[in-house]
């Protein structure tokens, strides 16, 4: 979803290429238990980015992946809001 000049996304692993990609994570909006998502300032290449990861077309690091995996999960289980 796109909102005055950021891009939100609830999806991990999207989150995750995002950030492996250099695109600056703004925060974590946790106002719904169920569903916590992560605001990304947008980018011109964004769409494109997330096409081709949910595509099956993303090219990358893999080790840098599985990296901002885990950076992206700390970000969501932190208790800082």
């Amino acid at each position: 979803m796109e909102k005055n000049g950021t891009y939100w996304t609830s999806d991990l692993y999207v989150a995750a290429y995002l950030l492996s990609n250099g695109l600056q994570i703004k925060g974590v909006d946790r106002h719904n238990p169920r569903r916590s998502e992560f605001i990304f300032l947008d980018r011109e290449d964004r769409p494109q980015l997330v096409q081709a990861f949910m595509c099956g077309q993303a090219i990358g690091n893999l080790p840098d992946f599985i990296y901002y995996i885990r950076k992206a999960k700390k970000l969501l289980y932190s208790i800082e809001v």
